[in-house]
């Protein structure tokens, strides 16, 4: 029933936004951006029962919970980026919603780094004489 919550309420978002558009753009964006805040609010409240499946899988497969938190934290920053872009293109900035985005791939970027750096390094230790 949460998906026919979800899809409602923003169908009737963008149906009052496109409404409102023509008399007050100015509200538009303010009624836009307010109905996306309130579904990602909404969204996130759902997000403790993956993050205990993920914990659980962890578990299983016996992955370092870094690991666990590394992938959430990837995907949220995704998510993150992709939901500012996206409302920043609804309010004409493409500019600034391309800039947003390639700081997320940074930061994705970033947090990969040290799991590189570990790769590079069980590599180098199985090569004889610890050179590629």
């Amino acid at each position: 029933m949460d998906v026919m919550i979800l899809a409602g309420f923003g169908i009737t978002a963008a149906l009052l936004t496109v409404a409102i558009r023509g008399q007050r753009p100015e509200m538009a964006i303010v009624l836009s951006l307010a109905a996306g805040v309130s579904l990602i609010l909404f969204i996130s409240g759902k997000l403790s029962g993956v993050i205990d499946i993920l914990r659980a899988l962890a578990d299983m497969a016996n992955m370092p919970e870094g690991t666990v938190w590394l992938l959430v934290r990837v995907v949220g920053i995704s998510y993150l980026t992709e939901f500012a872009g996206q409302l920043c293109r609804d309010a004409g900035e493409t500019s600034i919603a391309s800039k947003v985005e390639l700081g997320g791939r940074l930061m994705v970027l970033m947090l990969a780094i040290p799991v590189l750096v570990s790769l590079m390094q069980m590599m180098l230790a199985l090569v004889p004489g610890g050179a590629l």
